[in-house]
């Protein structure tokens, strides 16, 4: 009996799971959202990249090394699978909050 009791928590568990997980479509949207807030708060590299890269045409490979490396740093810092991962697990709170809450109707 404790066999079939612990068998059955498990699956209960297991189906919990797979309806909290995100879908694709939520995890390519997540990842859009957090592309955006990395773009607006690295702004200031990708303009300066993007000026050395106006400035030196051909040669920006050679020439804006620096700037590029500055704004792939700032980039990654936002977007690596780590923040991804901390960015879905506050929206998924952000989420649950939401659906707490009652709504209005007007």
């Amino acid at each position: 009996f404790i066999e079939s009791v612990t068998t059955m928590s498990a699956v209960k568990d297991d189906g919990r799971e797979d309806r909290l997980k995100w879908s694709k479509r939520a995890e390519y949207e997540a990842r859009k959202e957090l592309s955006m807030i990395a773009t607006k708060r690295c702004d200031a590299f990708l303009r300066a990249f993007s000026e050395c890269a106006k400035e030196h045409g051909l040669m920006v490979v050679f020439r804006c090394r620096r700037h590029n490396r500055e704004m792939n740093a700032c980039l990654s810092q936002y977007t690596s699978e780590k923040a991804f991962e901390e960015y879905k697990l506050k929206r998924s709170h952000e989420l649950l909050a939401a659906a707490d809450q009652p709504s209005r109707v007007l």
